[in-house]
């Protein structure tokens, strides 16, 4: 019988060890797929960047070709495979042998949602850099075998580069920015566990059309009233007397909060799952 009625540590990490217990083939193969397709991505475009080692040496490189294709492939890889695991989060609610297995699970409503939430968002994150570096390395391993000349040059990417550097390719021009960054991710990786909890069937194809839609939706009505708010009255824009340093910190805070909301939203939607699904 279960006497805390919302949290128990001890419960919680048992929880956690039976789900990674449970899913661990399903999420080696997915490792092996985030590995796989980067590492290809990252030894296919190595054979153009090092193609011809003469010039890279002849035009005195230090940086290494590849590093801002991969800080490119680093940033559109997370976010879409994010938004993949974010998916993933209520697949186990798509059939009613296994909402009777999670609902029946010796755990409150909150312990089994956020054992989920954990592994699908932080889990993630720390899964997909070490699959990154693997695929980086694998990329200097073969390059370096292949251009030993090209010693010097050829090294494993730094991601310190994606923030404020003048001398490379950077995402980033501040930690401002990249914390503004951070903040997106998470509001969008928030809205996919929304949809996850509303459709665990075809969550990510579902999500996404949705959003497609709420943005049109939006950018129609939202051009239209602008187009008869101001055009007739001669007004360009809106002046603001707000700095972009200013700016950027209130999206920032507006994009988490906005996150956090769809997390608590999802979780009240879980918590309302039953073993036969009437959505």
């Amino acid at each position: 019988m279960i006497r805390d009625t919302f949290f128990s540590a001890s419960r919680f990490v048992n929880l956690c060890r039976k789900e990674m217990v449970e899913s661990w083939k399903t999420n080696l193969l997915r490792f092996i797929m985030m590995y796989g397709i980067m590492a290809i991505i990252f030894v296919w475009g190595g054979y153009w960047k090092y193609n011809h080692p003469e010039r890279l040496l002849s035009k005195g490189e230090l940086a290494d070709p590849m590093w801002s294709t991969e800080l490119i492939v680093f940033l559109w890889a997370v976010v879409i495979m994010g938004m993949l695991s974010a998916s993933f989060i209520m697949e186990r609610m798509k059939s009613k042998t296994n909402r009777i297995a999670v609902l029946m699970t010796p755990a409150t409503m909150f312990e089994r949602y956020f054992s989920r939430w954990l592994v699908f968002t932080f889990g993630f994150l720390i899964v997909f850099l070490i699959a990154f570096k693997m695929a980086d390395w694998t990329r200097v391993a073969v390059y370096l075998v292949s251009y030993p000349e090209l010693k010097d040059i050829i090294s494993s990417t730094p991601l310190s580069h994606l923030v404020g550097t003048e001398q490379y390719w950077a995402a980033f021009r501040s930690c401002d920015g990249l914390l503004l960054g951070i903040s997106i991710y998470f509001f969008t990786h928030s809205l996919f566990i929304l949809g996850s909890t509303i459709w665990p069937k075809n969550a990510f194809v579902k999500t996404f059309s949705a959003i497609i839609a709420v943005i049109v939706i939006y950018t129609l009505v939202g051009s239209t009233l602008a187009y008869q708010l101001f055009e007739g009255r001669g007004t360009r824009g809106v002046n603001s007397s707000l700095s972009d340093d200013v700016l950027a910190h209130w999206l920032t805070v507006a994009f988490f909060v906005m996150a956090l909301f769809n997390w608590i939203v999802a979780y009240f939607r879980f918590k309302e799952s039953e073993i036969i699904n009437r959505w």
